[in-house]
């Protein structure tokens, strides 16, 4: 897939006329080129004829059960089958939830396809477009080191410093808190997923690595969150396995140890 062609080729499907029209604007005005189909065998006849760069599922509004309909996708196109999103109802679908958690696809609440479904796509198409032995490296988006403080902080000993980094959809938010007069410093760790705010980062791995390689191991909960009690070395970076083929790299700024404030040590 190339980033020199001018638009996405996106499939919708859904059996409701008017929640695929809302869907075609919706992409049309970020530049898309959609396709609609009123079933699923029209989905799959349309694939055959056509390339798609994603697919928009609308299970609610299908007769086919949705296991079914992603279990043709990944039969007939295999390929298209990491670049699909659902879409579900505010009374979240129990069956869609755990079939989207099982294959790792990203779904979109109805009230929120304005603000969340291109997100979601561009996403998506974005990540498939870079080569498979690149691993991402995520943005620091924000450092309270270099931020103003909050009102009444300026003159406390608060040492923490909180770290904010992105990657795609993707979100890692850090406190970093050194130990006074202390080589140690403690880290705790979140992972957040803006496409899927329910998505649960169960059992994934994370590894602290220094300048001579891995300082410590952790895994995550099903919330996402983590966290390190180590020694400070130089050249610090978290790397993610996300899933079994989806690694993110977190390159950390450099760290200072904690030392006695003067009045503290008179």
């Amino acid at each position: 897939m190339s980033f020199g062609r001018n638009r996405w080729r996106i499939l919708i499907v859904g059996e409701e006329p008017s929640a695929r029209d809302e869907m075609r604007i919706l992409l049309g005005s970020a530049g898309c080129e959609c396709t609609v189909a009123s079933s699923v065998q029209q989905g799959l006849a349309t694939m055959e004829n056509r390339n798609f760069d994603a697919v928009v599922l609308d299970p609610h509004s299908l007769s086919s059960p949705t296991a079914e309909v992603i279990s043709r996708i990944d039969e007939f196109h295999p390929n298209l089958l990491k670049r699909v999103v659902l879409v579900t109802e505010e009374r979240g679908d129990s069956e869609i939830e755990d079939l989207a958690e099982r294959h790792s696809i990203p779904h979109v609440q109805r009230k929120f396809l304005l603000q969340q479904l291109w997100g979601s796509l561009e996403t998506l198409l974005r990540s498939d477009a870079v080569p498979q032995d690149v691993t991402p490296v995520a943005r620091l988006i924000s450092d309270s080191l270099h931020g103003p403080l909050p009102a009444g902080v300026r003159g406390s000993q608060d040492r923490s410093r909180r770290l904010l980094f992105s990657s795609g959809s993707l979100t890692v938010d850090l406190l970093v808190e050194p130990e006074a007069d202390s080589n140690r410093i403690a880290l705790w760790g979140q992972i957040l997923d803006s496409a899927r705010p329910d998505r649960r980062f169960a059992g994934v791995s994370v590894t602290l690595q220094g300048w001579k390689g891995p300082v410590a191991q952790a895994t995550a909960d099903e919330f996402g969150e983590f966290q390190f009690d180590f020694n400070l070395v130089s050249n610090l970076s978290l790397e993610m396995r996300i899933a079994e083929t989806n690694y993110i790299t977190v390159p950390l700024p450099v760290l200072s140890r904690s030392r006695r404030s003067a009045a503290g040590s008179s």
